[in-house]
């Protein structure tokens, strides 16, 4: 770097404009790191958050993450610059496990303060190196120092400071720090034996800790001090006590944790007050409270939980716990949803649509099928999806009634492509008894094609294609030959699926249709075949006299799964489209950037000059991943182009594909854009250059 560049990056550290303070700091990478390490340190205290932000990126990029620990630890001790002193902190916690030996000297610092933030430090970096000093921190004269260096070692994890941290429960003269320990044992999956707890136990404020440690108890008694605490005076220690309940059931087999189970809902039912408390926190606090709220009713079980728990099911998060916890009711639940039906909302209903399609009760398939003609469309989607799954054969006239309705309706696409999904599941020949309804299905579309509209018979077509419908179908023939493009293209979209190594006429006969978007769909149809005559149909498609046909043929060549000799003709059309600019051109670049051919950077060359910027753009990408780096040189003069997307692109694929001459011209842009994210694209890509 010249001299003049230096002293612009020094003024521009020293503006009173915050934008040009930022890009100031994010061009230090460019001096050398011992002068850039210092200026980099004095700007975690700029009075801008995206000053501080960028100074933190910058250090943590850094060659030698070490050399900086001293200036950041100094940074710690910043009592009248909060923001300096957490973006040093942040600073130290990004260089992680390189400047730990640092950190482990400056714990003994003698201001406690600093003491505290470098513990914070070794929390976030969380280096099992760091633990032997942690312990030794348990005994720090400051309790603010002890406390930190508990939950320190909670996040360092290692189970052999599992009996410091339980000294600290017992013996330690302040609460906070008992505390942080209890949280620390349980991050560590370690309860103590219950004699060293029975003084957090016993204490209010620490109890509730204590009880959900007992969570990770191997001993008998633990149960019962849970058990009693489910029915403790203080909100907290209940729900801490559920905590460790829960927790004690997942840890065991089936039949212990069954036995278990059985002693919470008895226990449950005889302290009515806290099954009230977890019923009427459902739709507050914070989520894993609720969802063990969920998960305690779960055990519970009862009628009267069931409509509380679908209430909560409304919110999307706690949606499917809720619907795992209410199938787990079984028959109890759906007839508590059938029976109550019409005094639900209509966001219940939706979730008890989804429960009933998890069941197999009679009442169940009629509550859907009744659902089904509801005037929510949600809950009618959801009802079909529903019935679906319960593949109920029962269901497969009302599903093609109401099929055909929203077809008619032409506004309802999400219903549509449930109902589709739903008859074909039920219908489909997948094997099994289901496959003898697939003609009944075909039957009962079929009839209804005469008066049909148009948005029904293409409808109709998609879901034929869901039913494997053969291209020899009657149906589907009658389909092919519709006056409607529209219905032509989705019947044409219906036979892809079955296209293998034979094309069959009917899609051969569409690449000649009248319409463009019927030429389009069989494009992609012909694609999918291993017939060596699927390359003579996309040949004619690709000197289609639409543009749009011709480009649909060429990205259609991506897919071709034609044998070598086919692969000079594939490569020769492509060539030919490459040259004949616009979205034909676009189209072929794609294709070749997918293809990944050496020879197609002969091809993206010429486009590199494009008028277009997309084009341009679509060029470079390909060259990207085609060309050999002597050929991406050619990308060199594209930093100066017009359009970022261009700039940025060839920046990006400069630096991925380690083009070290770039260097140079990168760097001298830099002083020149402004356009923040190439800007960023310019900076990563020096760096992963510099490397």
């Amino acid at each position: 770097m010249d001299q003049r560049e230096r002293d612009g990056i020094l003024r521009d550290l020293a503006s009173g404009d915050d934008e040009l303070r930022r890009l100031a700091v994010e061009r230090l990478v460019l001096l050398a790191p011992a002068e850039a390490l210092p200026l980099l340190a004095a700007r975690l205290g700029d009075e801008s958050w995206r000053v501080r932000k960028a100074a933190v990126e910058r250090l943590a990029a850094l060659p030698d993450p070490a050399a900086a620990c001293p200036l950041l630890v100094q940074a710690l001790a910043d009592g009248e610059n909060p923001g300096r002193r957490n973006a040093a902190l942040e600073s130290l916690v990004r260089l992680g496990g390189a400047v730990l030996p640092g950190l482990l000297a400056a714990s003994a610092n003698r201001d406690p303060d600093v003491r505290k933030q470098v513990v914070d430090a070794l929390a976030g970096i969380a280096e099992g190196g760091a633990a032997a000093r942690l312990v030794e921190l348990l005994a720090d004269p400051d309790a603010n120092v002890r406390g930190a260096a508990a939950d320190a070692l909670g996040a360092v994890a290692r189970a052999d400071t599992a009996p410091a941290l339980a000294r600290a429960v017992a013996t330690d003269s302040e609460r906070l720090v008992r505390l942080s320990a209890l949280r620390a044992l349980a991050r560590l999956e370690c309860a103590p034996p219950l004699a060293e707890l029975e003084g957090a136990l016993s204490d209010s404020a620490l109890r509730p800790a204590a009880l959900a440690l007992l969570g990770f108890s191997d001993e008998p008694g633990a149960d019962d001090v849970l058990l009693k605490g489910l029915g403790a005076g203080s909100r907290a220690a209940s729900e801490a006590a559920i905590e460790g309940l829960l927790r004690q059931i997942g840890r065991r087999g089936a039949g212990d944790a069954e036995a278990l189970a059985a002693r919470v809902r008895e226990a449950a039912l005889s302290a009515p007050d806290v099954v009230e408390r977890a019923l009427a926190g459902l739709e507050s606090g914070d989520l894993e409270a609720r969802l063990r709220r969920v998960q305690f009713l779960g055990l519970v079980r009862g009628e009267a939980v069931v409509r509380p728990l679908l209430r909560a099911g409304r919110d999307e998060v706690l949606a499917d716990v809720v619907l795992a916890t209410l199938e787990g009711f079984g028959a109890e639940a759906e007839d508590v949803v059938a029976t109550g039906w019409d005094e639900l909302d209509a966001d219940e209903r939706v979730l008890a649509c989804e429960l009933l399609g998890r069941g197999h009760s009679a009442a169940g398939t009629r509550r859907l099928l009744e659902a089904l003609v509801q005037s929510d469309a949600v809950v009618r989607a959801t009802a079909a999806r529903a019935l679906g799954r319960r593949r109920s054969p029962e269901a497969l006239d009302a599903l093609v009634a109401r099929f055909e309705a929203a077809a008619e309706a032409d506004d309802e696409s999400a219903e549509l492509e449930l109902l589709v999904d739903a008859i074909a599941t039920i219908a489909a020949p997948a094997g099994g008894e289901a496959g003898a309804l697939a003609p009944r299905a075909v039957r009962l579309v079929g009839a209804r094609l005469g008066e049909a509209s148009e948005a029904f018979r293409a409808a109709a077509a998609q879901l034929l294609g869901r039913l494997g419908v053969s291209a020899e179908s009657e149906t589907l023939a009658l389909l092919m030959s519709d006056e409607s493009a529209a219905v032509r293209r989705a019947a044409v979209e219906a036979l892809a699926p079955g296209v293998a190594d034979v094309l069959p006429e009917p899609l051969r006969l569409a690449c000649a249709d009248e319409a463009a978007a019927v030429r389009i769909a069989a494009a992609h149809a012909v694609a999918a075949s291993r017939d060596p005559r699927a390359l003579d149909d996309l040949e004619r498609l690709a000197a289609d006299e639409e543009p749009s046909v011709r480009a649909a043929a060429l990205r259609a060549l991506g897919a071709y799964g034609g044998g070598a000799l086919e692969e000079p003709r594939r490569l020769a059309l492509l060539e030919r489209g490459a040259a004949e600019g616009g979205p034909v051109a676009m189209a072929a670049l794609e294709t070749l950037r997918e293809l990944g051919d050496p020879r197609a950077a002969a091809f993206a060359l010429p486009l590199l000059g494009a008028d277009v910027p997309e084009l341009a753009r679509a060029a470079v990408a390909c060259l990207g991943r085609v060309a050999d780096p002597r050929e991406l040189e050619a990308l060199l003069p594209l930093l100066g182009h017009d359009s970022w997307t261009v700039r940025a692109e060839a920046i990006r694929v400069l630096g991925e594909r380690g083009v070290q001459r770039a260097v140079p011209a990168l760097l001298r842009r830099l002083e020149e854009e402004r356009d923040e994210f190439v800007r960023e694209t310019m900076l990563r890509a020096l760096e992963r250059l510099e490397r």
